[in-house]
């Protein structure tokens, strides 16, 4: 049962979202939100006229604790900005290692699962996927001259995001994370040459001999 400290309505949308991600949005009753949400029919339909009005309650808050539990943390935990977008990643593996690898995207599985039969839901989803993309995006700005200038920072930012989501799939098919540790590596190595490539500009504009990179061989944790 969800504790009574919270309000009917935030244990209905918190419950409501553990059940989504446990068993799908078709599968999951209103009765059964109600029961496990210690409420009523009276207190749900108060709040949440149809399921898909708490569908809707639920995107905006797994938005909600994205942002703060991963986002804000990372902005929190780091002044570089590509050190930012690593944090991010991490603790996003954070949630997959706490969820017993059994956790997978609830943006992507709801989307997979309602975006055809729910426009409205459909285009909050692609909200929430333009704010995620977006706040990479501005990391990738404040990197500034580490970056070649000619880099579509947009589009990367895309890479980063559709990477962290596709990763996701396969640790949560094979039950470990190394399918996500490999494509993060691969993120990691990617970004490497990027500022090598900024770092043998310089060098090159400055007249002397362009260094030889070592292989990255750190594991991508440690930005």
């Amino acid at each position: 049962m969800v504790p009574r400290k919270t309000t009917t309505r935030a244990r209905l949308i918190t419950t409501a979202a553990e059940l989504f991600r446990r068993q799908g949005y078709a599968q999951t009753g209103v009765n059964q939100i109600i029961q496990e949400a210690s409420a009523t029919s009276g207190s749900f339909y108060h709040f949440f006229p149809a399921k898909e009005d708490l569908l809707l309650a639920v995107v905006d808050h797994l938005a909600d604790v994205f942002t703060v539990e991963i986002f804000d943390a990372a902005a929190m935990n780091s002044d570089d900005p590509i050190s930012e977008v690593f944090s991010v990643l991490g603790l996003y593996r954070q949630q997959l290692e706490h969820g017993g690898l059994t956790f997978c995207s609830p943006m992507a599985s709801l989307s997979a699962e309602v975006s055809e039969i729910h426009p409205e839901v459909r285009t909050r989803l692609a909200e929430v996927f333009a704010a995620w993309t977006g706040r990479i995006e501005e990391m990738l700005r404040n990197a500034g001259g580490r970056l070649p200038p000619s880099l579509d920072r947009s589009a990367l930012a895309q890479l980063v995001v559709c990477t962290m989501e596709g990763a996701v799939l396969g640790t949560r098919l094979n039950r470990n994370l190394a399918p996500f540790d490999a494509a993060m590596n691969q993120l990691r190595t990617y970004f490497d040459l990027l500022e090598d490539r900024m770092g043998a500009a310089a060098v090159a504009t400055a007249g002397r001999p362009t260094p030889v990179s070592s292989p990255q061989t750190a594991d991508w944790r440690s930005w």
